[in-house]
């Protein structure tokens, strides 16, 4: 059996690349109710879809091209689409059963997350499913100039924080805004996407949540002075050392050169 031509992350990533002329990334995952997400971060962007997009024929690969470049203006591209989802729908597996794991060494995650819930979203009814929160994996990989802090699944509800967060050198407030952050994505879901299809990863909506935090300011701060330890730390797998002060200059969460991924 012939491989198809785009059946990896890596050959839709130079695929999509390619045909909008800006940086793509695609991953593949297991969600079943939206099968491809496009997020746009500005430098870059971010698209999630269902792994089973690794078996879509040419037809159906280069309809995602033109769907992302035009959005719904390309009606014939959608039309086939739509049609190819649909078919593969009954195809797509449950994910896989979550082991939760919220006391680290140093932070317990759980009840920050019941806090926050009662106090900053005490007015909000999340979408379901419910949040959930647990510690990620430490990774294998060496990270150099990304480092991924946390992630929300809308699929399952689960918030993964990095590990490297669970250390002495890491004040209790960061950890705490690291959560509040991947809650406002479980409260707001994806916020609406523009005439191209795309949908903003941090919009307006969560711009406005975001900057409301009481300590965001202070958490902007200490990420800005240890992001080099932080970076540092998460590759080697050594603590941190005592926080030090440094006059970098102030970093945006998402488009610095070197810098630290909420998502």
């Amino acid at each position: 059996m012939s491989r198809k031509p785009y059946s990896t992350p890596r050959s839709w990533s130079e695929l999509l690349s390619v045909t909008l002329e800006r940086k793509v990334e695609v991953r593949f995952g297991h969600a079943r109710r939206q099968v491809i997400v496009v997020q746009d971060k500005g430098h870059v962007l971010a698209v999630r879809m269902n792994a089973i997009f690794g078996e879509a024929p040419l037809g159906v690969a280069e309809s995602v091209a033109k769907w992302m470049r035009n959005g719904r203006r390309a009606r014939q591209a959608c039309r086939r689409l739509d049609a190819w989802i649909a078919e593969i729908e009954p195809r797509l597996k449950p994910g896989r059963e979550v082991r939760l794991r919220s006391q680290g060494e140093h932070f317990d995650l759980s009840p920050m997350m019941e806090a926050l819930i009662s106090d900053e979203f005490r007015r909000i009814e999340f979408k379901n499913p419910d949040p959930k929160i647990t510690w990620g994996r430490r990774s294998s990989s060496r990270p150099r100039r990304s480092l991924q802090l946390g992630s929300f699944d809308p699929e399952t509800g689960v918030i993964r924080i990095h590990p490297v967060l669970d250390q002495a050198a890491v004040p209790h407030f960061f950890v705490r805004y690291v959560v509040f952050h991947e809650l406002v994505h479980a409260a707001l879901g994806d916020e609406p996407a523009g005439p191209t299809g795309r949908r903003p990863h941090h919009g307006p909506l969560f711009r406005r949540a975001e900057e409301a935090y009481a300590d965001y300011a202070r958490a902007l701060e200490w990420q800005d002075d240890n992001i080099r330890d932080l970076m540092r730390s998460a590759r080697t797998g050594k603590p941190m050392k005592a926080p030090k002060k440094t006059n970098m200059p102030q970093l945006d969460l998402d488009l610095a050169s070197q810098q630290l991924f909420l998502f």
